[in-house]
């Protein structure tokens, strides 16, 4: 079961696979449904990881490749927050332009030499 979810499949189509029904499925193996998943992939890893120290070069390689995207991954920006309809207009209203819009002043270059 935790395969099935691990491999996409929705809990309706799991249940028609295993001939039982849905609420059956999730009263007997909601916890299988909501972090199999998971474990699947944790295991796959761990798998991984015990080829690479035996000295398959691929697991090597795809264990690097999986580390360096989680570094990435947790170097990424914060997202910027969201702003409220109030500030939404405010900064529409801000950057109103067309043709028939006032040009934008002229900058000023001052030289003290």
């Amino acid at each position: 079961m935790r395969v099935l979810k691990a491999g996409g499949m929705s809990n309706e189509a799991i249940a028609e696979a295993i001939g039982i029904s849905e609420p059956t499925l999730s009263k007997h193996f909601l916890s299988d449904l909501e972090v199999g998943a998971a474990k699947v992939r944790a295991d796959i890893l761990m798998a991984r990881y015990r080829s690479a120290l035996g000295g398959n070069v691929s697991a090597q390689n795809k264990m690097l490749e999986t580390a360096g995207a989680a570094q990435a991954r947790d170097k990424r920006a914060p997202a910027a927050p969201k702003l409220g309809k109030k500030e939404q207009q405010a900064l529409a209203a801000k950057n109103v332009g067309s043709k028939f819009s006032p040009p934008a002043p002229p900058k000023l270059v001052v030289s003290n030499t």
